[in-house]
Parts: C-alpha cells; structure tokens; sequence
C-alpha cells in the first residue's frame, strides 16, 4: 500500500474515485490531499482544507471529503494526515461529513481518535423552482442597486472583497481573496453599491456537478438584512432567465446573517443530516 499525495497534476488519474465537486478544490489554496493506493487502485482517501490561516486565532484543518472503502488502509492515511497537519502546526482538526453510508469512516474516524456525533448540517438544498414558490422571497422588491458582478469591474471586485475580509467575513472560502471573480457565477452573483461603497455582496459557485453554492452571502450595515434578502430575490429572479428549474441550490448557514435569513425564508427547512467532529491536534 502506498500513500499519495493529491494535487492538480494527479486528480485527473483518480477521477472515477474522487467526486468531481471535491477533486476542484485540489486546485485552490489551503487545500490538501491524500489516497492511500494498492497497485495503483484507490482504496481510501481524505481532503482537507487549512482555516483560519490569516487570523491570530489557532489554525485549524477541516475535514471535506473521506471515503474508507477498505478499514487496513484508514490507519495508515490517518498517520499521513498527522504528520501533514502537525507540520502546517495545526491545532484542532474537524469535520461535518453527510452521514449517509458512513459507517466505515465513523469507524475509521473514531479508532482515529475524534469525537463523532450525528446532527442536522448547515447546509440547505433546493431546486430553483423551490426558491420561485417562497412567496416571502417573490414579495422582495429588489432594489435598483443590487447589480450582478458581471457589471463590476475587477477593480470594483477586488476593492468588495477585501471589505468584508477586513471584516472577517470570508463566506465559506478561507481563500476568498485568493479566487478569481470568473471562479463565481457573473450572471446570477450580485453586489449592492450604495454611495460608491460596496456594502453587500452575494457569490455564487457552480460546482463540476452542476449544482450552485452560496459560497459568500454577506452584507455591513444597519441595512444589512433588508439587502441580503434582496440580493437573493435579485439572484433567483436572474437564475430563473438562465437556469432550468430542477437547478440545485446549496446554502450554507454558516453565519448569523445567511441563518436568519434561511430561518424567515425556509422555516420548515432540515439541514442534510450529518456527523461532526474534532480531534486536539497539538
């Protein structure tokens, strides 16, 4: 058995093993990679991604994507994920992982060491004719400055971004400022301009499945709330010119801002069922 490490140069050869929306972040920052290998054939393999890299606060490495198809080579992997980790002087590693067929990794990240819990995820999904049906979203009358970023200039994108960065708010990207503007939908991703500041901005990521993620949803001010609701009344209504309806939506409540409005727009909405977890690294 041998351990590889995974990059851009050799996702291409393992393409049927690791799911296409995974092997993409391969090519981003702070993200890592390892598949554990048996004459050349897969068997098991793990991805992670570095937080909390810019902040004072301890690093962190979050757990994306494992898949144990063979319990002998989870000890192995796992020593090869210490080492990496210990190295990048990672303080506490996590996880929240779709709880469906899980068993062996449950078992592979329990004998590993991490604590495993089940519970409801962050994430929302939906189609966008599900998003057309919430009359609350359909009453939203946009206002004439939400824009989609396709009429931003890279400039006007850079200047955006590194606002709410400054401001700690990195959606569910550590590398946010890191990703090109082509990396997000220009069409349906949008920003409010209001007296030549940017003051909310909505990205969305069409993942290699096809399906759209809600990666930044973020607004500053005491309008916040009143224009995050109206940038994704003014995405969805662009969706809808562009997209059939079966799309699928993924929106992720990992703020108090992108929670509360899940809460008044989906209010009877589960998250995918997951299991979580942490393991003390240092």
């Amino acid at each position: 058995m041998n351990i590889l490490i995974l990059d851009e140069n050799n996702i291409e050869q393992f393409a049927e093993y690791i799911p296409e929306d995974m092997a993409e972040n391969l090519e981003r920052h702070f993200f890592a990679g390892l598949l554990a290998v048996v004459e050349k054939e897969p068997i098991a393999g793990i991805i992670w991604e570095y937080r909390k890299i810019s902040s004072e606060r301890d690093k962190e490495s979050h757990i994306v994507w494992l898949q144990i198809d063979d319990p002998h080579a989870a000890d192995r992997l796992f020593e090869f994920y210490t080492d990496a980790v210990q190295d990048e002087q990672v303080k506490v590693s996590v996880f929240d992982l779709p709880a469906r067929g899980f068993e062996k990794e449950k078992a592979a990240l329990s004998a590993a060491g991490f604590s495993v819990a089940l519970m409801e995820g962050d994430e929302i999904r939906a189609t966008l004719a599900d998003l057309n049906k919430i009359s609350a979203l359909k009453s939203i009358k946009p206002r004439p400055d939400i824009k989609p970023i396709s009429q931003m200039s890279q400039r006007e994108f850079n200047v955006g971004i590194r606002r709410f960065a400054e401001a700690d708010d990195f959606g569910i990207c550590e590398d946010l400022e890191y990703l090109p503007r082509e990396y997000f939908d220009m069409d349906i991703s949008c920003f409010c301009e209001i007296d030549e500041m940017i003051e909310g901005i909505l990205l969305f990521h069409k993942t290699a499945s096809g399906m759209f993620k809600i990666i930044v949803m973020a607004a500053l001010g005491e309008e916040s709330k009143r224009i995050l609701s109206q940038m994704l009344a003014r995405a969805v209504t662009n969706a809808s010119y562009i997209y059939p309806p079966d799309t699928k939506i993924c929106i992720d409540r990992h703020s108090y801002n992108s929670l509360a409005l899940s809460e008044r727009l989906f209010p009877s909405s589960i998250g995918v069922p997951v299991y979580i977890g942490s393991r003390n690294e240092r």
